[in-house]
């Protein structure tokens, strides 16, 4: 399985060769292999104490906007959240880049990305946290998206879109857009479950950082949150299989049992041996490093 921000452990399928007319007139047009018209249903969210994963609605708005003027490539919905990232805490959508997009731009670097993502048939865009992963012959053509669009009842601050969503927002063998934002860190290889939610944090902080709000600058106004998440398909308070109307209990966005087996192994080797994970590019602070000697 793909790995968000660190190396897949299985293949991705293999994208499908494009039949729509429009893209045959122009090989850069994105091929609309499916349209979902109806609006995907939102659940207000709120970051939880374990996993406090989000990113401030201004910044978020900012990075939007600045992306506004960046090539867009076409990319597939091959899947969603791999076990990893839902060990980690968080659901992604899983992407294929489509080969022949904007002519003569080289592939994005492989690691950790921030992305504007526009779903078939809509006009607004969502922003994500990205990891690339190579193929075989060196082309990083796949990817998983953490898109963080949820928002809490105030629209201050935006949380990751739950599976649920995704899967409404985005169909599986439909197609999207992808804008590359910024890079923000090389990948890392092999780490477990824990070190991705730290990951994924530290990564939500570095956009914070990136597009940071002027001093005393109010928060924007709820509407036009939520007229920006509209536009990108987004039917925010509405509960996923829930009915206009009905009332939403506001829980965090990763709750449920969500703590896996392995990562509770972890917990208690850190306990026994006092030691942490600590993966380096090299590898050398590893715990796993200095166990390589012995029998699996």
């Amino acid at each position: 399985q793909a790995v968000l921000l660190s190396r897949p452990r299985g293949p991705f399928p293999q994208p499908r060769k494009c039949t729509h007319a429009a893209a045959k007139r122009a090989p850069c047009a994105l091929p609309l292999l499916r349209v979902r018209a109806a609006m995907a249903a939102c659940p207000y969210g709120r970051a939880s104490i374990c996993f406090p994963l989000s990113l401030p609605a201004q910044a978020a708005l900012k990075a939007i906007e600045a992306s506004s003027g960046l090539p867009a490539r076409a990319a597939e919905v091959a899947g969603y959240t791999t076990c990893k990232t839902r060990a980690a805490g968080a659901s992604s959508v899983r992407l294929l880049l489509l080969r022949g997009g904007v002519s003569g731009e080289e592939p994005p670097d492989q690691g950790a990305h921030l992305v504007a993502v526009r779903a078939a048939g809509r006009e607004g865009w969502l922003l994500g946290l990205a990891g690339m992963r190579t193929r075989e012959e060196g082309q990083p053509d796949g990817m998983e998206v953490v898109i963080l669009a949820r928002p809490d009842t105030k629209f201050g601050a935006l949380m990751y879109l739950s599976e649920e969503t995704l899967r409404e927002l985005m169909l599986e063998g439909a197609a999207v857009e992808i804008r590359f934002c910024r890079f923000l860190l090389p990948v890392q290889h092999d780490c477990p479950e824990q070190w991705l939610r730290d990951r994924l944090l530290r990564l939500a902080n570095l956009v914070e950082e990136a597009y940071p709000a002027p001093p005393s600058a109010p928060d924007p106004p709820p509407e036009l949150v939520r007229a920006v998440l509209a536009a990108a398909g987004l039917a925010v308070g509405l509960a996923v299989g829930a009915a206009a109307g009905d009332r939403q209990t506001v829980l965090p966005t990763d709750h449920g049992n969500r703590v896996s087996e392995e990562e509770l192994g972890y917990w208690d080797e850190e306990m026994r041996l006092n030691t942490r994970c600590a993966a380096t590019m090299d590898g050398s602070a590893r715990l796993d490093y200095f166990m390589s000697h012995m029998p699996a």
